[in-house]
């Protein structure tokens, strides 16, 4: 593939993204990162832009869509997006659809997994909150065990039954409306199965376009 493979994954919570995208990564040599990565990352830099950004964080406000994509556009001016990049979970709404109009994607695979499914999944999920990595109890990882960047895994907050429950409502009202603009290059995976069998569906769709 000549052409610069740019890559968006979209699913409900727990469907495997994150998994996929560092497959993808790593068997395409082009990066994969989230905005919530992207945001810490620049926050952790010190540059004036991750100032801003901690500043309106530590307010507790949310990040702006305009604030978001204009960290996005930085980070697609790194030399090593010139093949192509993964995006996991981005843009999340129209707000961030619209605000996501300086590069165009080459293919949008949207993991499709039953609710229950996902509740199964994000409630043995273990997050690492140094590096933003994902786990889960399946895996014979505990919380309270080590990260391999050193810091803990832990259970977030927000991975309760009722805030997982309200989170896939989101997803459903909120991003669904995405998917449909993005209809040409979308390509729906079914996220059921072991990882190497989910990886197989990706490339599939990805090498037939």
């Amino acid at each position: 593939m000549n052409e610069p493979l740019k890559i968006l994954l979209m699913g409900p919570q727990g469907s495997g993204k994150g998994t996929q995208a560092e497959i993808l990564s790593e068997q395409f040599g082009i990066p994969a990162f989230g905005m919530g990565q992207l945001i810490r990352d620049e926050v952790a830099s010190g540059s004036e832009y991750g100032k801003k950004l901690e500043a309106i964080i530590n307010k507790g406000d949310l990040v702006s869509d305009e604030d978001a994509a204009g960290l996005l556009k930085l980070r697609l001016e790194r030399p090593d997006t010139n093949k192509g990049y993964i995006l996991d979970g981005y843009p999340r709404n129209m707000g961030q659809f619209n605000a996501f109009n300086f590069d165009s994607p080459t293919h949008v695979i949207v993991y499709e997994i039953p609710r229950d499914e996902s509740l199964k999944r994000l409630g043995g999920r273990l997050t690492c909150a140094a590096c933003g990595k994902v786990t889960s109890v399946s895996s014979g990882v505990s919380a309270g065990d080590d990260c391999s960047c050193g810091d803990k895994w832990i259970v977030r907050n927000d991975d309760t039954p009722e805030a997982i429950t309200r989170r896939l409502e989101i997803y459903e009202n909120d991003t669904q409306p995405v998917i449909e603009q993005y209809k040409e290059i979308v390509h729906r995976i079914d996220g059921v199965g072991t990882i190497e069998e989910v990886s197989t569906r990706t490339f599939s769709a990805i090498s037939v376009q």
